[in-house]
């Protein structure tokens, strides 16, 4: 039975009652009244809030809150030093220091850092190499066991054709056999063992990672991933010394070869040796170098630090008065690719038309495979694949029962929007993942997120289709471009209001880049290219190439 916990708040007041929730920043249960006062006071209103029976799941693991050499809260965190700091820390250790930020602020979306995933990855890859490593030391250990069943059966072959005179040398070969497999079976075994108690304890803190993540406060998820992460490498650090001295050992027996001529003169049927030799186990370094992951604040830039230089403005040519414009992206060699009416007209960085692309279709949008091939969602319901060095098509991904419309290619995966959702498919037509999720037109994708428009709203979404943020703009009406900077703020073109619009990374702020005063007409194409820090935008003036400061 789950022992109970009291609701904090009562206890101060002398009325004992059963806590149904547990703050974890305040670090105290809360019955139903106080819950309903918790959420709506301003200064806890974003607290976290857990059941008990969560709590329960994560109360043995220990996250230290406080500085261990002032016996203070840890309230702040220095970026330069990437530790966690209490405010007697401050002046004796980083009054230097420029970048000292409060400790919820480092924490913010702790849950979806990078340096988590990677966490996380570490433990997986370490459990995958301890169960090779182990895999490995039974098969050595049955082999060896293997060994001596065959040395054993020569030794009694030998015995039978031998006058019962030699039954004293047998019993003395057999007596030296199992002393010295004894000892070299013992040696295999301790670090078979060795591996084993790794394991256990590298899933244990797997586990409590999990919890961590599903559970705990984000500045307790911070510390105690940071502190889970020291104990995992420590681990590692003593599996990868282990191995190092691991030996193979191969025990033989050589026969006098004068033992049936000569038997009366001698006086040992044979010797028993164990040979040793290094064996070749790797432990496989995951993601990062030993003990170099770190959960660091990721650099960020503000929307309000962005500036947009226009670089090259260019015509776009219009087949008819029908065509319309429906996707565009850049090569690695900065030549500008737009979808418009049966084909993808390719222009250089100075705004010069250089080729007309035939597509065998009307092409909605595109994305860069690599430096010869482009991914082009069609009207007729597929993915094609099309070789822009020779014009052909290589192929059609998938055949799709309803229009796709907006298309990303991101970490060997092709994210694509259909009327149904989004699909996510590997570059041979495999469907990975389906998200039914309403959505518009287009999206874009950065690391493991997606983000997409629906009505006035920008949605982020992690790959697994788990809601990240969302914000509301009043100035999207009809809005349909979207892109990802290198800093994960997203751009978003609105054709109703003639606005260019930037939402920072987190999703709680906004800026307008670009307006009707700034000669917007009908914005409706967008792509950011990380690499040259150049946004493409594309209105019914034409193009416009500007790079961002």
């Amino acid at each position: 039975m789950t022992e109970k916990i009291l609701c904090g708040p009562c206890g101060y007041a002398e009325n004992n009652k059963n806590a149904e929730k547990w703050c974890s920043i305040c670090e105290e249960g809360l019955c139903a009244d106080c819950e309903k006062v918790h959420t709506s006071i301003k200064t806890s209103r974003n607290h976290r809030l857990i059941s008990i029976e969560d709590f329960w799941k994560i109360q043995n693991i220990t996250v230290n809150l406080n500085c261990k050499y002032h016996e203070r809260q840890l309230e702040l965190y220095c970026k330069t030093h990437d530790v966690a700091v209490c405010l007697g820390c401050v002046p004796s250790h980083h009054r230097a220091c420029s970048d000292v930020i409060p400790l919820d602020k480092a924490a913010e979306n702790a849950t979806h850092s990078t340096a988590l995933t990677d966490l996380e990855d570490t433990l997986t890859g370490a459990l995958q190499n301890l169960e090779q490593i182990i895999t490995d030391r039974e098969t050595a250990f049955k082999d060896f066991e293997s060994q001596k069943q065959t040395i054993k059966k020569s030794i009694i072959d030998t015995r039978a054709r031998i006058l019962k005179k030699l039954e004293d040398l047998e019993r003395r070969l057999l007596q030296e056999l199992d002393i010295k497999h004894e000892n070299s079976k013992s040696e295999v075994n301790q670090l078979l063992n060795r591996m084993k108690n790794a394991k256990r304890e590298l899933s244990c803190l797997k586990e409590q990672t999990s919890q961590l993540k599903s559970f705990a406060s984000e500045i307790q998820l911070f510390l105690g991933a940071r502190q889970i992460n020291e104990a995992v490498f420590k681990e590692i650090k003593s599996v990868k010394e282990g191995i190092k001295s691991a030996e193979n050992f191969q025990v033989s027996v050589q026969l006098n070869p004068y033992i049936i001529a000569l038997m009366d003169e001698v006086d040992q049927l044979g010797d028993i040796s164990v040979q040793k030799s290094i064996t070749s186990l790797l432990f496989k370094e995951i993601n990062v170098d030993q003990a170099q992951i770190q959960l660091r604040v990721q650099d960020t830039k503000s929307i309000h630090s962005i500036r947009l230089q226009l670089k090259k403005k260019f015509s776009v040519e219009q087949k008819d008065r029908q065509t319309i414009l429906t996707g565009c992206t850049m090569l690695p060699n900065g030549n500008v690719l737009i979808a418009g009416k049966n084909v993808v007209q390719e222009y250089s960085e100075d705004g010069k038309h250089i080729r007309d692309i035939p597509c065998s279709g009307e092409p909605f949008d595109l994305t860069v495979i690599d430096t010869d091939r482009i991914a082009v969602t069609r009207d007729n319901r597929c993915i094609e694949i099309l070789n822009i060095n020779n014009t052909t098509v290589e192929g059609k991904l998938f055949q799709f029962k309803e229009h796709c419309y907006g298309i990303s290619y991101q970490d060997n995966t092709i994210v694509m929007i259909t009327q149904e959702g989004i699909d996510i498919i590997d570059v041979g037509g495999k469907v990975l993942k389906s998200l039914t999720v309403r959505c518009g037109s287009c999206l874009g994708t950065a690391k493991d997120r997606i983000y997409f428009t629906v009505d006035d709203a920008v949605h982020c979404i992690s790959m697994a289709g788990d809601e990240i943020w969302i914000r509301k703009e009043k100035s999207l009406t009809n809005p349909w471009g979207i892109a990802v900077g290198d800093h994960q703020n997203v751009f978003v073109v609105d054709q109703r209001s003639n606005s260019l619009i930037v939402i920072q990374h987190d999703g709680k702020s906004s800026r307008t880049l670009l307006s009707t005063t700034d000669g917007l007409d009908k914005p409706r194409l967008l792509y950011y290219n990380n690499e040259k820090q150049v946004l493409l935008l594309c209105d019914n003036n034409g193009g416009y190439l500007y790079a961002l400061d």
